[in-house]
């Protein structure tokens, strides 16, 4: 926990409330460039806030809606066909905050043998009633599963809501099978300074911030190092796919000050409105999208029928 709190005296505030303007300190460390809430959350603040009141509170509801199941597939189908390479050997796959369930869904029916945790009851009783998945409601915790369980682990918008992320990533890597791929995906700070509304970055959920640096050190000092064959695809963005590296945590570099200065300039310029160009038209776009989403959901059925229409958009992978 000692290098995402980073060392006293080295942070500065960049925000005092969240992106509803209630109260919410958020602070950057100047050592790193690593963003995160003040105060982290602590364990069982986190369960009681996943298990019931998450959903409700960024979604609006207990389930999800038939325009997101649509959307949600659809960016389902674009992941695996992009990664098909990577996923094509994995038979056994976890999925770590499984959300909704799409891609467990598609890698299910793709053949694999896909295992899912989603601390949200409502949303993993979605998945596991509607989609028929292996869905547990659990958090994550080292007797979960064995060592080297799983061939894939999906880390998908999930680590930045846990409270300790070397820890966890270290606690994941061990379920791994030798060889075994650990994907990452996180939302960029930086894409969120110059694409988000002002104001509209932070809140309760993200404890941490983290940009193609930060994550990168993170699953480092954790003994993981980003999988060769992806780096390109993965480069410079916070879409990454790691390998176990016992040797990674001593080549990692946990000081980057040039990092946090850029990090800190975006977000110095997102509150002074540089990159408020075009935002007018966005509310326009998102709602036409909205409406067309609400459309072709509810004319594509079922959340079942809806994932088996992503499914045929795809090529076997295994």
């Amino acid at each position: 926990m000692t290098w995402a709190l980073g060392r006293e005296g080295m942070h500065e505030v960049v925000s005092e409330t969240d992106r509803r303007g209630r109260p919410r300190r958020t602070l950057i460390c100047m050592d790193t460039g690593l963003v995160r809430n003040d105060p982290i959350p602590s364990d069982a603040e986190l369960e009681r806030f996943y298990g019931d009141e998450y959903r409700v509170a960024y979604k609006g509801s207990i389930k999800p809606r038939r325009r997101q199941i649509l959307r949600n597939f659809r960016r389902a189908a674009n992941h695996v066909r992009t990664n098909r390479d990577v996923l094509k050997s994995a038979a056994r796959v976890l999925e770590i905050g499984a959300g909704s369930g799409e891609i467990a869904f598609l890698l299910a029916r793709l053949g694999k043998r896909v295992t899912g945790i989603e601390p949200n009851f409502h949303y993993a009783a979605y998945c596991r009633d509607e989609l028929g998945l292996d869905i547990r409601t659990a958090h994550l915790a080292p007797d979960l599963f064995p060592p080297g369980e799983f061939d894939l682990i999906r880390l998908s918008h999930v680590l930045e809501h846990l409270n300790d992320p070397v820890k966890y990533l270290g606690q994941i890597a061990e379920w791994l099978a030798p060889g075994g791929t650990l994907y990452v995906e996180v939302p960029n700070i930086e894409a969120y300074c110059r694409t988000k509304s002002r104001g509209g970055m932070f809140h309760y959920a993200h404890i941490f911030n983290f940009n193609p640096w930060t994550l990168r050190a993170c699953a480092g000092l954790a003994g993981l190092s980003e999988a060769p064959e992806t780096a390109q695809r993965s480069a410079g963005s916070t879409r990454v796919f790691f390998r176990c590296d016992a040797a990674a945590a001593s080549r990692t570099e946990i000081e980057n000050r040039d990092n946090a200065r850029h990090v800190r300039e975006l977000i110095r310029l997102h509150y002074a409105g540089a990159f408020a160009k075009g935002k007018a038209a966005k509310p326009v776009k998102k709602i036409f999208a909205r409406i067309e989403e609400t459309i072709a959901g509810l004319a594509a059925g079922t959340p079942s029928e809806i994932g088996e229409r992503a499914m045929r958009s795809l090529r076997p992978i295994a």
